[in-house]
């Protein structure tokens, strides 16, 4: 039995190598197949551009959401685009042209616009806060008088009523001042850790990557399968014409 399986794999490896031609025509056939199939995948164009814009602190949905984004700022390009929103902090934007020039123009006319965008949304929220800030500021400045005033009244007089009464106000006069500077001092802190939108990384254009060489070494690899399948099929129909004759 074992000498049996012997000679039918020496059998197999003598008629392989008697065909050894298709090895090579095989692979070849496909791995060109391959290639040339790979070559017609579409990539949207001949140059690939892609940027990435911080949108700071500004959580604005109308800023941050990808249809909206390419709906306002993305009508001017010409190729496939497509605008991601992987984190709120970040838009990241993806297009294609047929050159260099056209591709670097569009991208940064597109995070020209959202920039601007971004600006003024940043703009009035430092505006309103820092504005909030100062009504804080004038009312402290409003307490720390009254307080004085409070306590001049108090010293001033022997009144009993009016002592209580000005105590009472000079009392919540107090507390609201503690209320209002810590309320300022927020605010103001607010401000400084409100993070300006920005560019977060340059332009990035470069030539479409072309898959022709993954294509062929795929096709390659599948062509010697292929082989192997094929001259195993060949065998085994003339084996078995040669067993019908006998």
């Amino acid at each position: 039995m074992a000498e049996n399986r012997t000679y039918r794999l020496y059998d197999s490896l003598e008629f392989f190598w008697k065909k050894k031609v298709w090895f090579i025509i095989i692979p070849v056939i496909v791995a060109l197949l391959g290639y040339l199939g790979s070559m017609l995948i579409p990539n949207g164009g001949d140059y690939v551009g892609k940027s990435t814009v911080f949108t700071g602190s500004v959580k604005l949905e109308a800023l941050t959401n990808p249809e909206h984004i390419q709906t306002k700022y993305g009508q001017h390009f010409t190729g496939k685009t497509e605008v991601f929103v992987p984190t709120r902090s970040y838009i990241k934007l993806e297009t294609y042209g047929k050159n260099e020039e056209q591709v670097t123009e569009e991208l940064t006319q597109f995070n020209d616009q959202l920039l601007e965008g971004l600006m003024l949304q940043y703009d009035k929220v430092i505006q309103g806060t820092e504005a909030y800030a100062k009504a804080q500021a004038e009312r402290i400045a409003t307490l720390k008088t009254a307080i004085e005033s409070y306590k001049e009244v108090i010293t001033d007089t022997d009144n009993i009523t009016v002592i209580n009464n000005f105590s009472t106000l000079l009392s919540t006069a107090e507390m609201d001042l503690t209320n209002a500077l810590a309320t300022e001092q927020r605010v103001r802190n607010d401000i400084i850790t409100f993070e300006k939108p920005a560019l977060a990384t340059t332009n990035y254009v470069v030539k479409t990557k072309s898959y022709g060489l993954e294509g062929a070494i795929a096709g390659f690899i599948l062509g010697i399968l292929a082989a192997i399948l094929i001259l195993s099929l060949w065998k085994y129909i003339l084996e078995a014409r040669g067993s019908k004759r006998v």
